[in-house]
This record gives structure tokens, sequence and C-alpha cells, in this order.
């Protein structure tokens, strides 16, 4: 995931912050959204996947309803061709006793020359440079992950009907 937002950061000349949560500090914008939605569907009966949409929008009128978007095969991509990844890791550290990627409160993706990452341990440091160089790489595309949506077996599909 790291690679790919630091080649939609290069592919878009934006920065990109991404933040980690700090254990016990969970509270998050999107609890009010997730609590608003849980509200609409109490009482509510849903008969297909495509219903939490309805419900989603439903949930909140002013100022906006929510968008939803309805996710199908052809929007997943596959991002696991190491020959798009500027970085084979993210590692802040180098060898034992050194930060280790679960330390990390956030990352930043720079659209500089070849792009870069840096990260912050604490909210409060200042950013520092991934101790590895990126990979030099022209344009990226990525390929869907799957062809055609994923079959499910006869007995699955008749159970859900």
């Amino acid at each position: 995931m790291a690679n790919a937002l630091l080649n939609l950061s290069i592919e878009n000349n934006v920065s990109i912050t991404q933040k980690y949560l700090e254990p016990g500090h969970t509270q998050m914008e999107y609890d009010s959204v997730h609590a608003a939605i849980e509200k609409k569907l109490k009482n509510r009966e849903i008969h297909n996947p495509i219903d939490y949409i309805n419900v989603t929008k439903e949930a909140r009128k002013k100022p906006t309803p929510y968008e939803a978007i309805h996710v199908d095969y052809n929007l997943v991509k596959d991002y696991s061709d190491k020959s798009t990844w500027r970085y084979n890791f993210i590692r802040p550290g180098r060898k034992a006793g050194d930060p280790v990627v679960v330390s990390l409160r956030a990352i930043k993706y720079t659209p500089d020359s070849d792009g870069t990452m840096s990260y912050k341990i604490s909210f409060d440091d200042e950013w520092t440079e991934l101790p590895v160089r990126p990979k030099k790489l022209s344009s990226i595309s990525y390929s869907n992950s799957h062809a055609a949506p994923i079959p499910i077996a006869s007995t699955k599909l008749n159970h859900l009907q």
C-alpha cells in the first residue's frame, strides 16, 4: 500500500500524509459516520448487499448525504507486482533495536524527483527520510486483480437464495 500511495503522489504531484492511530487514541471522525449508518440499519431488513449503499446514503441528509460507491471487480487493482514498488520495505531502522514498522505514527509520500517516503515515530518528531533509496521507475500502471467477477460455489449460491 505504501508504494501505491507513493506512486499516486507522484502521478498527481501531491504530497500525501498517512497517519496511524496511537494505541488508546482510536476515536476518529469516521466513528460518527459508522454510528449514523448503524442507527439507520436498526430494525431494517437487508435483502441484498446493494441495500447497504442506500442505507449509507440515507444515514445523513444535511449538509449532504454520505457518498457511497459500489465497488466491483473492475475497481480492484493488483498492487503485489514488485516491479511497481519503489521501496521493498518501509522499516525505518536497519539493525536490531532500531524502530520497526509498527513503531510508525506517520508516513509522508513526497512527489520529488523519484518520490520519497519520510516517517515519524512520534507525532512531535521531525520528518525523517527512510534509510533506503527508492528505485527509479518510469510510468506505472496497475492491472486489475480479476478479469471477471469471482465465481462462488453453487452450494453457497443456493444457500444465499
